[in-house]
């Protein structure tokens, strides 16, 4: 496919929604195929030049830590990755809203901001990700589309001079383990009354630890639940 169809299809929500006789996970690898990422060469030596951190602790625990914080390296990339339709569907709930910048807090590959480009093409998009190679991948793709608005920034969100920056959405998963989890939403929680924003939380992980520790989440404005993400708002009335 030319750069100038891909360009073009990047803005139509149909090129992102899942067909019917596809999972989510199956039409993603289409997409990656499509957009050019190279996710699986990729993910295949990383395991490789890391394979000591899918090695099993007398605890049965994974070692997948890189830089201090989980990468999940050894995934497969289809499970690594949030899928490109269930990113349009979360992004759909918040198509009627002014949404200017959106931070994806683990991007990845920066799914998220190429997906975004269909609902806010104005809008910024910055993803941070540790793991260098993955970033790169990123930074070429969104160059091949010309995403001049869309960024990705290898960087540790766990370490303690990480600032969070302002934005209309962040987007957050079950990147680590529970610990590193609190540092994230510990952050999010301080501006929760100071900032108007939304939080987008995939995982079970997460999300539980928002239903049962951080109630200043959901208890004022409600909160949207989908089989795969929960949708949170720190201004907006969301039932």
């Amino acid at each position: 496919m030319s750069k100038d169809k891909l360009k073009e299809n990047i803005l139509s929500k149909s090129f992102f929604r899942t067909p019917d006789n596809k999972t989510d996970r199956e039409y993603a690898m289409t997409l990656d195929e499509k957009l050019g990422f190279d996710v699986e060469t990729i993910e295949s030596e990383l395991s490789q030049q890391y394979r000591t951190y899918n090695e099993h602790t007398e605890g049965n625990e994974q070692k997948n830590h890189y830089e201090g914080t989980q990468a999940w390296i050894g995934l497969h990339p289809q499970i690594l990755q949030t899928p490109y339709g269930e990113i349009l569907d979360f992004l759909e709930h918040l198509e009627k809203y002014n949404i200017n910048k959106i931070v994806d807090l683990g991007a990845g590959y920066g799914r998220v901001g190429i997906v975004q480009q269909s609902i806010f093409p104005n809008s910024e998009f910055i993803g941070y990700e540790i793991v260098k190679t993955r970033v790169d991948e990123g930074k070429r793709v969104f160059n091949l589309l010309e995403l001049e608005n869309c960024h990705l920034l290898e960087e540790n969100i766990l370490d303690e001079s990480f600032e969070l920056p302002e934005a209309d959405v962040y987007f957050i998963y079950d990147f680590s383990d529970p610990m590193d989890l609190k540092f994230i939403l510990n952050k999010l929680s301080d501006i929760i009354f100071k900032k108007d924003f939304f939080i987008v939380a995939k995982g079970s992980g997460v999300r539980s630890m928002i239903s049962n520790k951080y109630p200043q989440f959901w208890s004022n404005h409600g909160v949207i639940h989908a089989k795969q993400w929960s949708l949170y708002s720190s201004f907006v009335d969301l039932n």
